[in-house]
C-alpha cells in the first residue's frame, strides 16, 4: 500500500510541474515591462555608480523598454551593456512576474590607487586597470613612485594589508624609490618605513609590528623619523629622515 501511495504521490509531482510551468509561461506571455529596477549589490562598500544612473543609461540606450512585451526585450544585451562600464564587474538582468526588469549588478573592487606621472586610476582585486570617477573616491592604498615591472610585486603587498585589519588600518601610502626601495607611509606617526626591496615582506613586517606594540613607548615616536626594516633581522630607527 505504502508503494502504491509512493508511486500516486510522484505521478502527481510529475504532472503538476508542467502544468505550473505551462500557466507560468502562459502568464508572462503578453506581459510589459512597466519599470526597470536597479540594485547596486555592494552600493555599501563602493559607490562608483548608483542605481538611479544605471537605470536612466540602460532607458537611454534602450528608449522602448518600457511598455514593451517581455518576450521582445533582450536581457542578454542590456547585461552586455551594463557590463561594459569600467565600474561594474557583472549584472544579472531578469524578469519578474510582477513586470519588473530587475539589474543586479556588483562593482569592480579597488584594492590600490595609482598616481603615476599626470595621470590617476585605480588597479582592482584582479590586477586590472580601472579608471577613477568624479562621484566616489575609494579609500585605499595609495601607490606612486617608480612603479614600472612592479605590478606582482604591488599586488602581492596590497592584497596583504587589506588581508589584515591592522596593516590595513595603518599602511596608506607605498612609495617606490629609483633604486627599487619600497618605502611605507602609515597613518599614525609622523616617520617612514623603509621596507626595502619586496622580499621578506612577512618577516619585515612581523617586526615592524613587534616595535610597535612591544618596543617604543608612545612618547618616543616623535624622536624617529624613519624605521628601516630592509635588513635582515635588523629593526633600526634613525632620526634621519633622508634615505
Amino acid at each position: 500500500m505504502k508503494n502504491i501511495k509512493k508511486i500516486l504521490l510522484w505521478g502527481l509531482l510529475l504532472l503538476y510541474f508542467p502544468v505550473m510551468l505551462g500557466f507560468i509561461g502562459a502568464y508572462r506571455d503578453g506581459v510589459v515591462c512597466h519599470d526597470v529596477v536597479v540594485a547596486v549589490q555592494d552600493s555599501s562598500v563602493t559607490r562608483f555608480v548608483t542605481s538611479e544612473e544605471i537605470r536612466k543609461a540602460i532607458l537611454a540606450k534602450f528608449p522602448n523598454t518600457l511598455g514593451k512585451e517581455f518576450d521582445a526585450v533582450s536581457m542578454y544585451d542590456i547585461e552586455h551593456f551594463v557590463e561594459k562600464h569600467p565600474a561594474i564587474k557583472n549584472c544579472e538582468v531578469y524578469q519578474t512576474i510582477g513586470g519588473h526588469l530587475k539589474v543586479d549588478l556588483n562593482q569592480h573592487l579597488p584594492l590600490f590607487r595609482v598616481f603615476e606621472d599626470t595621470r590617476s586610476y585605480y588597479i582592482d582585486e584582479a590586477g586590472q586597470e580601472m579608471p577613477q570617477f568624479d562621484s566616489f573616491t575609494a579609500r585605499v592604498l595609495v601607490v606612486s613612485g617608480n612603479i614600472s615591472g612592479k605590478m606582482e610585486e604591488l599586488l602581492y603587498l596590497a592584497r596583504l594589508f587589506r588581508g589584515d585589519p591592522f596593516w590595513n588600518a595603518q599602511i596608506e601610502q607605498l612609495y617606490v624609490k629609483k633604486n627599487g626601495d619600497f618605502v611605507l607611509v602609515p597613518r599614525v606617526g609622523d616617520h617612514l618605513i623603509l621596507l626595502g626591496p619586496p622580499v621578506r615582506v612577512e618577516e619585515k613586517l612581523r617586526n615592524l609590528r613587534a616595535l610597535y606594540k612591544q618596543g617604543l613607548s608612545p612618547r618616543e615616536w616623535n624622536n624617529y623619523q624613519v624605521i628601516n626594516l630592509k635588513f635582515k633581522g635588523q629593526v633600526l630607527c634613525s632620526k634621519n629622515r633622508n634615505i
